[in-house]
Order: structure tokens, then C-alpha cells, then sequence
């Protein structure tokens, strides 16, 4: 899993080199974003662990943050997110090892920063793939493992323009700390399914100045 999570690092960022080499456009983005969605922890390894039988159960997760972008070439675009995110989990404890089934529920929070690079498609949908920086907050978790390190983020959707702003939506999947900071013995890490809403804002879009061989075409007004 480690080996394919690095092919893929590789991956995007030969892309941002090749895509830069394209005529970068100045299309600068910032705006706002939030995250709604359900997640469950899922083992990264095939080593049996007898301090957990018991199963995981998936509960919901909240995310808002900012989000920077820059339009590299005329088909991708370079987006930074911060955010902080609210998870919560269920973990059962159940006979015959103990009375009665029972299932506990956690809740941490993680402060994540998504670096994707999207790619457009015909009639402003898109896809995009990225890595996660995932820092844990508000100490460690009791019953999952932290999920501080890298992680995988994919999605696709669309934007909706109305003048300077867009307006985003995308389902989005994402597996966090696939590659821990520390090394965990369980290798417990989050996975997430979600949707995401953003509202950007592009400013100076619609002031362009005009190009010296345009203002060569304009023809003067006969009125004048």
C-alpha cells in the first residue's frame, strides 16, 4: 500500500511539472468550503490482532475550511484546502468475551490540509486527486489509532459559475494516514466517503485589460 500511495505522489507531481510547462494561466481562486459525509476505520494490515474481534461501526464526520487554488494550465488546477474536521466512530464489544453486546462511540478531531490538483472535463466537470497532510488534534484517540501522516483524496463533480464566484460540488473519497508519521500496530486508518460545497471567488476575472493586438482591432466609432 506504501509503495503505491509513493507511485502516486510521483504521478502528480510529474503532472504539476508538465502541466506548468503549458502556458500557466493567472486564474486565482479563494474562497470557503464545507464537508459533510461517513467514515469508518479499516485495517491496513493482514496480521491478526486478538485485542480486536470486534467489529468497527461507521458513523458521520463534519469538515470546513478555506481553499487557495491557481489554474497551472488550461485543463488543471492547483487547490490547497486547510481544514478542520470532527469525526465520530463506533466500536462494538460483544459476547463471548464480554456479557452483552455494547457499542461505544469516539469522537477526534483532525486538522487536514489537501493538496489535489483537478482536472476539467467538457461542461465544467472535473476529477481530482491529491495527497492529505492529517495532523491529530485534541490528543490521541482511545480506541483508533492517530491518524497523523499522508493520505489519498479522490473526487469529481462540478462547478457552477455565476460572474466571479463558483460554486462547487463534489463527492469525495479519501483513506487517511496511509503512511503514518509513527508507525501504529494495528494500522487502523480513517476511511472517508463525502460531499463536498464550496463558493470561490475569482477577483478581477471580468476587468481584464485588453491585449496591445486588440486594441489594434477596435475600429473607432463612426459616431465620434
Amino acid at each position: 500500500m506504501k509503495k503505491s500511495a509513493l507511485k502516486l505522489f510521483l504521478v502528480l507531481a510529474c503532472t504539476a511539472v508538465y502541466s506548468q510547462n503549458n502556458d500557466p494561466g493567472r486564474d486565482f481562486r479563494a474562497g470557503v468550503y464545507a464537508i459533510g459525509g461517513w467514515n469508518i476505520p479499516v485495517r491496513l494490515t493482514t496480521k491478526y490482532i486478538t485485542e480486536e474481534t470486534s467489529p468497527w461501526h461507521g458513523r458521520q464526520l463534519w469538515s470546513g475550511g478555506v481553499h487557495l487554488s491557481l489554474k497551472v494550465s488550461e485543463f488543471y488546477r492547483l487547490e490547497i484546502a486547510p481544514r478542520y474536521s470532527w469525526h465520530k466512530i463506533g466500536f462494538e464489544l460483544s459476547p463471548p468475551i464480554y456479557p452483552e453486546k455494547t457499542i461505544y462511540t469516539e469522537t477526534f478531531g483532525l486538522v487536514s490540509v489537501p493538496v489535489t490538483f483537478k482536472r476539467y472535463l467538457t461542461g465544467n466537470f472535473l476529477i481530482s486527486a491529491g495527497t492529505i497532510v492529517d495532523f491529530a488534534f485534541n490528543g490521541k484517540p482511545l480506541w483508533v489509532d492517530p491518524q497523523s501522516g499522508f493520505g489519498l483524496t479522490l473526487g469529481a463533480g462540478r462547478e457552477y459559475r455565476a460572474k466571479d464566484f463558483v460554486i462547487d460540488l463534489s463527492p469525495v473519497a479519501e483513506l487517511h494516514s496511509v503512511i503514518p508519521f509513527a508507525e501504529e500496530e494495528n494500522q487502523q486508518r480513517l476511511f472517508v466517503v463525502s460531499l463536498r460545497i464550496g463558493i470561490s471567488y475569482s477577483p478581477g476575472q471580468g476587468l481584464k485589460p485588453l491585449k496591445k493586438e486588440d486594441n489594434m482591432n477596435v475600429k473607432p466609432d463612426p459616431e465620434l
